[in-house]
């Protein structure tokens, strides 16, 4: 069994129990590898699965009445993939590989047994399904309300943010193992925008780009390009019920 990532990601925000790292470790335990392309369900699909994200990145797309592409969401290592439609049957967009993967797949029935053995887990999932959703909402108020540039400077940030909650480092390198185009699917933006906006930001030494990887050289200058506000960076848990023991 290798080290659960999502074990890694949930500590950042609550000093975990042992039957508390059990039971998160054992959604992990039946990992499969998919290489980069594989759609692993389609939208409208009948999931009774969610995913965890071991290593790899995964798109979370929709395809709009023009027959375009929107990216919603990215999922890399420690993200569960799922949760955000789990209030239904069918799944709201489909999951692609972006990269080859390794992810556990689990019946919905286990996460819900987690949650009647550890009422706390079922609230730190609940709080950091939340954050997302706040992160989701800054996005497309930044799709609606700000140009191309500050667009780009705040998905940046909203991924390095994210990987910073599972990794604990403060590292302005962050891998981003994708296309233009996927960037620019992300931000209702043309390929050939995204690649010009890149290179303007690179020129103004925000940041540079170098295949798989940005380096946020200028963090703060793209925080206030963006109006960004890290979602995951704090989580109140002083609501929380006490850990089973």
């Amino acid at each position: 069994m290798f080290d659960s990532c999502f074990v890694a990601r949930l500590k950042r925000y609550l000093d975990l129990t042992p039957s508390e790292r059990e039971a998160i470790a054992g959604l992990e335990r039946d990992p499969k590898i998919y290489p980069a392309g594989t759609v692993l369900w389609t939208e409208g699909d009948d999931v009774t699965e969610l995913m965890i994200v071991h290593q790899g990145w995964a798109l979370s797309e929709t395809r709009l009445t023009s027959g375009r592409r929107q990216i919603l969401r990215f999922h890399f290592s420690g993200d569960m993939i799922g949760a955000s439609g789990i209030a239904f049957r069918d799944a709201p967009s489909s999951i692609v590989a972006a990269t080859d993967m390794t992810v556990c797949r689990f019946p919905r029935q286990a996460l819900g047994e987690t949650f009647a053995a550890h009422p706390r887990l079922a609230a730190l999932f609940f709080s950091i399904s939340q954050m997302e959703s706040i992160d989701l909402s800054d996005r497309l108020r930044s799709l609606g309300r700000s140009d191309g540039k500050a667009r780009l400077a705040n998905l940046f940030l909203s991924i390095s943010a994210r990987m910073r909650a599972v990794t604990g480092e403060h590292n302005p390198v962050v891998r981003i193992p994708l296309t233009q185009t996927d960037l620019g699917d992300a931000v209702g933006l043309t390929q050939v925008h995204v690649n010009r906006l890149i290179r303007q930001m690179t020129e103004e030494k925000l940041i540079t780009r170098n295949r798989a990887t940005v380096t946020l050289v200028d963090e703060a200058g793209l925080v206030d390009l963006a109006r960004f506000i890290d979602r995951f960076g704090t989580l109140d848990s002083s609501w929380f019920p006490p850990a089973n023991t």
